[in-house]
């Protein structure tokens, strides 16, 4: 069958093609990866007594990275409602900010304090409207709101 489950003995590809060949497993049953592991096999056959080799990992950053650092550092009490999909976190609403004032040539110091301040502006509006929006369904009391989820849209590919 599959030999033995100890990653000492073999390999998975090792494996696969045993029962294939075995009969325990179906030609039509392999996996999606194995014919790619025949056309393309590696360099070097993936061993558990391998070494790693030794290669630095490299540092991905982005320009706005010390930018987002920063503000979250200052404001980092902010959730999300994931049942709402086409909201944007409060720190990307304050990229966008900083992008539009540092695109009009300001020092980055001060695009990111004008972006703050513009920012919390942004909040307090939308605490203002929420609030409305809460007062108006207050006051009509047979209606509650519906999730516009469909379960049909879960399971579409």
């Amino acid at each position: 069958m599959a030999q033995s489950r100890l990653e000492r003995i073999g390999t998975i590809y090792s494996r696969v093609s045993s029962l294939i060949k075995g009969r325990a497993m179906r030609p039509e049953d392999r996996p999606l990866w194995f014919d790619l592991y025949e056309a393309f096999p590696p360099k070097l056959e993936p061993r558990f007594d391998r070494a790693a080799p030794n290669i630095p990992v490299r540092d991905i950053f982005y320009k706005e990275d010390p930018v987002r650092a920063k503000f979250q550092k200052e404001h980092s009490r902010f959730t999300m409602n994931l049942q709402v999909q086409d909201t944007q976190s409060q720190t990307q609403k304050f990229l966008r900010v900083y992008k539009e004032l540092a695109k009009s040539g300001l020092p980055d110091s001060e695009a990111y304090e004008k972006a703050v301040e513009k920012w919390t502006q942004g909040i307090v509006e939308d605490k203002a409207t929420r609030s409305t929006e809460k007062s108006e369904t207050k006051t009509d009391k047979h209606h509650e709101p519906v999730a516009s989820v469909d379960i049909r849209d879960i399971f579409k590919e």
